[in-house]
């Protein structure tokens, strides 16, 4: 009969999981606090799955949301741009409940937080980091 053979660690490698697990666990329980925090606090957020994370994105933070085919880019106010495989009819219905978001065009959905003006003769908005939103014939903007 033969014994299973084991290899024994040295005591330093077992040293530094210890020391890297209390490091994850560290981690772990700070994205939980943040994550209880932006609850607590009644902040109106969504949440952007990517790569595999859950990211929590305050509404106040989205200058827009913009349509291509089956994807959506939101821009956010730090320049930051999210693709998205969800269609901005999603997105729409997940912030209806939020006064701010307007849909001037069915490609757009926008904060109007961040609208710096509205062209008449145009019939452009103008929003704070520059972008021009073609606003549809339509739509009647108040």
């Amino acid at each position: 009969m033969t014994t299973p053979h084991t290899t024994i660690k040295p005591i330093s490698d077992y040293a530094a999981i210890l020391t890297e697990m209390e490091h994850w666990k560290e981690k772990f329980y700070d994205l939980q606090a943040q994550i209880s925090e932006i609850r607590q606090t009644g902040t109106d957020t969504i949440i952007i799955k990517e790569g595999g994370t859950a990211r929590y994105i305050r509404l106040a933070d989205i200058i827009m949301m913009q349509a291509d085919s089956n994807y959506t880019t939101i821009h956010l106010a730090n320049g930051e741009k999210i693709l998205t495989s969800k269609t901005l009819k999603y997105w729409e219905a997940k912030v209806k409940i939020h006064t701010d978001f307007i849909r001037p065009h069915r490609s757009y959905l926008v904060n109007k937080t961040h609208i710096l003006s509205y062209q008449r003769s145009t019939n452009r908005l103008l929003l704070v980091q520059g972008q021009e939103i073609q606003v549809a014939r339509r739509y009647k903007l108040v």
